[in-house]
Order: structure tokens, then C-alpha cells, then sequence
């Protein structure tokens, strides 16, 4: 297997002033489809999530990799075999001793050891299931991005299973990608437009935040209630405080998916789909 990284500079815009980040990024390693990535902390590694030939048969798959970038386990959960069912898994979160995967109509639940199925938590309705966050109750926020005929949806589905509406589905919820649960509680969600949006665990909107571009993927909330944004429109990851101006902290990147954040290294790990890589940002 081909193995190619790539050292680069990413500038970043700190309070004005700009600072040269050490960015690698990892192609060539066997991704396809690459839309997801989170760091799992307990085991100190990187999960992705790989939609696999596109097509919707039962070949998506999980990789495994190193914080740096190091492939260990390319297939460590595959979609027909050993009991797995995973079609088009979009969104991956690590949760306790669980990993949580949002695939097309169910959200299917792996042991974080082993990769074993545990759950498969279907959304009857459900059009395009896309990202999945879990509060510290096990309940699960999903969001329904949709197609060009049926409107976005948010669901929320109990640890025990019981899936209900979080907020129904609507054009106003512009195609709902990226969600994430804040450090007060509260969730957050942005779709094709340009205003992440907040809510309370009830689902009532509490406020909106506007950024300068739109189409958002990926959320990262971090302790002190700032948050980190993938836009696909501005090609880059915005560092969005809880008050203030956002800023960017990676650029140029040429379709920011699902990222997550390697809180040991103060890490941004950007998933791409197309280029089927990883780009690895060292915030400082």
C-alpha cells in the first residue's frame, strides 16, 4: 500500500495576527470516501468513517490510524462481514466504551474494543442520516440532511432506543450536516446556509451565529463554549468563540468534512471525501 504524506503551511488567524501551523496531510493510504473522523481519547488513536464504493451496498467501512497519521487497521469494522451492516456510514463518534455510526436510515453501534456490533437503532422517515453526537445520558442527536426533494430533519434517539423528532422536517433547517453538543448543554447545528444554529437539549432555539461562508460540515465543541466549523463553501475550518468574531484556523482546504479534534495535541483531523485523505492541523 501506497503511503504519501505531505508537510505544509497553514496559516492561522489568531486575534489579528498569523502563525504558521505544521499541517500534514495523508492520502494514498486506502480511504474511500472519507467523510468522518474522530479522536478517541482512551485509546489515543483516529477513527474514520468510509462510505466505501459509492452505490449504497453494504461496504462501508471504519480505519483506524495513529495521531499521526499511520494506518493500523484500514478495515477494522467492514460492512458484510462478520455480522456488520454498514451501507453509507456519514458521521463516527466515540463515546465511553462505543462508537456510534450514522448510516443512511439507522444508527449503528459498535464496541469500542473490538469493532463487535452492539445496537442498531433505526429512523423510520429518515432520507440521508449525516452526523451523530451522544450526551454523557447516552442520548443520541442526529442529523437528516436530506436530498433536493425531501427537507432536512433533526432526531433525537434515548440510550434505551426511542427514536422522536428533535425538530421536524423543514427547508428552514437548510439541509441539516454537523452537529454537536455544547459545553453548557446546549446542541448546535449547521446545514447548506450560513448560521450554525442552537438549541436546548428540548430543542428550542436559543440563538443563531453567522459565519462568513456556509455549506458546514463537521463541529467540534470545545470546553471553554467556542466552537470549531468545517465550510465547505470557504474551504476552511473557522474557530467560532463565544463571543467575538470567528477566525480561521485551516485554509485552503478543498471540501472540509466531518472533522474532529485530537484533544491530547490540540490537533484539527480534517477528513476528505473526494481526495480520500486526512489533513492533520496543529492549533496552537
Amino acid at each position: 500500500m501506497k503511503f504519501t504524506t505531505l508537510l505544509l503551511g497553514c496559516a492561522l488567524a489568531l486575534g489579528g495576527t498569523q502563525a504558521l501551523a505544521e499541517t500534514k496531510v495523508i492520502a494514498n493510504v486506502g480511504l474511500q470516501g472519507s467523510e468522518s473522523a474522530r479522536y478517541d481519547a482512551a485509546d489515543d488513536r483516529i477513527v474514520v468513517a468510509n462510505l466505501g464504493p459509492r452505490g449504497g451496498g453494504d461496504d462501508g467501512f471504519v480505519s483506524l490510524f495513529t495521531p499521526d497519521g499511520v494506518v493500523t487497521n484500514l478495515k477494522w469494522i467492514e460492512g458484510g462481514k462478520n455480522g456488520v451492516e454498514l451501507r453509507d456510514p456519514l458521521g463516527v463518534f466515540v463515546k465511553g466504551e462505543s462508537v456510534y455510526l450514522a448510516d443512511v436510515a439507522a444508527i449503528r453501534v459498535f464496541d469500542r474494543k473490538t469493532g463487535a456490533p452492539k445496537a442498531t437503532h433505526k429512523v423510520d422517515g429518515a432520507v440521508r442520516l449525516n452526523d451523530v453526537v451522544v450526551a454523557d445520558d447516552g442520548t443520541m442527536y442526529v442529523t437528516d440532511s436530506g436530498n433536493d426533494d425531501n427537507a432536512g430533519a433533526l432526531y433525537k434517539i434515548t440510550a434505551a432506543g426511542k427514536v422522536s423528532a428533535f425538530a421536524a422536517r423543514d427547508p428552514a433547517l437548510e439541509r441539516p450536516n454537523g452537529i454537536a453538543i455544547m459545553s453548557d448543554g446546549d446542541i448546535v447545528h449547521g446545514g447548506r446556509g450560513v448560521n450554525l444554529v442552537i438549541r436546548t437539549p428540548k430543542g428550542k432555539i436559543v440563538r443563531e451565529v453567522s459565519l462568513p461562508y456556509g455549506r458546514m460540515d463537521g463541529i467540534v465543541a470545545l470546553p471553554n463554549g467556542a466552537l470549531l466549523v468545517a465550510s465547505q463553501d470557504g474551504h476552511n475550518v473557522y474557530h467560532v468563540p463565544a463571543s467575538g468574531k470567528p477566525t480561521v484556523v485551516a485554509s485552503d482546504i478543498t471540501v472540509p468534512a466531518a472533522i474532529g479534534l485530537d484533544t491530547k495535541r490540540n490537533r484539527l483531523i480534517i477528513p476528505q471525501i473526494a481526495a480520500a485523505s486526512l489533513t492533520l492541523v496543529d492549533l496552537p
